[in-house]
């Protein structure tokens, strides 16, 4: 069964606490424990270093822990 809200939030803008978009949300982990997400899969900008982010990585996506979002709407901001 597909998530409508899932589906809505995939290819959203990420943007930083300044407002530099930092790339585009393609996916999201769930912590099966309680339901909640616990990352954001987020597909950096060409113009980032990937290399550069304190976050793990993986085949070119970062996954920054959901505690780290301050809203999620149109635009996903990050408290970074």
């Amino acid at each position: 069964m597909e998530s409508s809200f899932g589906q809505e939030m995939l290819g959203r803008i990420v943007q930083d606490r300044k407002g530099k978009e930092v790339g585009t949300l393609v996916d999201f982990v769930i912590d099966i424990s309680n339901g909640e997400i616990s990352d954001l899969v987020i597909a950096f900008g060409n113009n980032l270093d990937i290399s550069r982010v304190s976050y793990p990585s993986k085949e070119g996506n970062v996954y920054i822990p959901s505690t780290d979002v301050s809203s999620f709407g149109q635009v996903i901001l990050l408290k970074i």
